[in-house]
């Protein structure tokens, strides 16, 4: 059949054909071998089996994609969903990859899109994606210095602008300690958590458990870490922490509020603690709501950029409750790393 469901004894076919896709080399990090395993292979609580699908002509891989699974809350009601990564197709078959798409989409009522390439923007309205919302990528620059030292695409006469920039954005002050907010660090969550998993906000939500949770924690091409906020010693929430190298992003976070204040506290609490982190360089956060876009301009982020986000969903079962929460945890948002150019500032 066209369509397969790729094993880890596959595994090194899929390697030579995403690097020659994406016109990599064999060791970028989004191929290392134990990130392969936990994006494709490892067991997550919404998903049994493989999650690395190709299109094949013959015994060759025409196009492949990762599916990423996300339930979200809409109205009392549960919508399946999934973002695909790793998705390319060969350049010999460039219609491959739409073909695979077509059969994935059998798979969810919903598939999700965030930005993507030029080519990649004007093909998902073809394909009956459509957009609903933006999500806007914001950005604190930390250790100027250190940045400049450790970035390798530092070169041409604009890169000690970019320096005296960054140095300047880098000087605005870390915003003020919430009244009786506190962050502790938690190797795992376990099951007392899960009230804090309940969202407050009044917008549709990506469904959260313990387990699947700690499959994210356990994620090997980034350094991930979860906080446990409290406010007077009353649990308020959490969040994770995402750092690859130098750069830091705001990974997920909730807490059981709808108030703004509120949320501009949790995203204090949080930006403080990434601050904090001595490797830090930049710290990047990003919202598909005005609540949590507001709460990171509190917290003295700067508007970086928004990608459009778009969704297959011809039953209008999530587009019609936009804006919805888009959390860089979700996909490969909160680990993808690019040691060539790692920074975004």
């Amino acid at each position: 059949m066209p369509l397969a469901v790729l094993s880890p004894a596959e595994r090194g076919g899929v390697v030579e054909f995403l690097a020659s896709a994406f016109r990599l080399p064999t060791t970028a990090p989004f191929l290392d071998e134990a990130l392969l395993r936990w994006k494709y292979d490892t067991p997550r609580p919404d998903w049994q089996g493989s999650r690395s699908y190709a299109w094949m002509e013959g015994s060759e891989i025409a196009a492949h994609a990762c599916v990423c699974p996300v339930t979200y809350c809409v109205g009392g009601r549960r919508v399946a969903a999934s973002y695909l990564i790793d998705w390319a197709s060969s350049r010999r078959s460039p219609g491959a990859g739409v073909l695979l798409l077509r059969k994935l989409a059998a798979l969810f009522p919903v598939l999700l899109a965030i930005g993507g390439s030029a080519d990649t923007r004007q093909i998902l309205p073809k394909l009956g994606y459509k957009a609903a919302g933006e999500l806007a990528f914001f950005v604190r620059v930390v250790r100027p210095w250190r940045q400049f030292r450790t970035d390798p695409s530092r070169r041409g006469w604009k890169a000690p602008l970019r320096l005296t920039r960054n140095a300047i954005w880098s000087a605005r002050a870390a915003p003020r300690a919430a009244a009786g907010w506190k962050a502790t660090a938690i190797l795992e969550f376990a099951r007392e958590h899960e009230p804090l998993f309940e969202t407050g906000a009044p917008y549709p939500a990506g469904r959260r458990t313990v387990d699947l949770m700690n499959y994210y924690l356990a994620c090997p091409g980034a350094s991930m870490t979860a906080f446990l906020m409290k406010r007077n010693g009353e649990r308020m929430g959490w969040f994770v922490l995402s750092r690859v190298a130098g750069v830091m992003r705001i990974a997920d976070l909730r807490i059981g509020s709808s108030d703004p204040e509120e949320w501009n506290a949790a995203y204090a609490t949080a930006t403080r603690t990434a601050l904090a982190d001595p490797h830090t360089c930049e710290l990047i956060g990003a919202a598909s709501t005005p609540i949590g876009g507001e709460a990171l301009r509190a917290s003295g982020f700067r508007l970086h950029h928004k990608d459009p986000i778009y969704v297959l969903d011809p039953g209008n079962l999530l587009a019609g409750g936009a804006p919805f929460e888009v959390s860089l945890i979700e996909s490969d948002a909160a680990f993808l790393y690019s040691p060539e150019y790692p920074y975004i500032t």
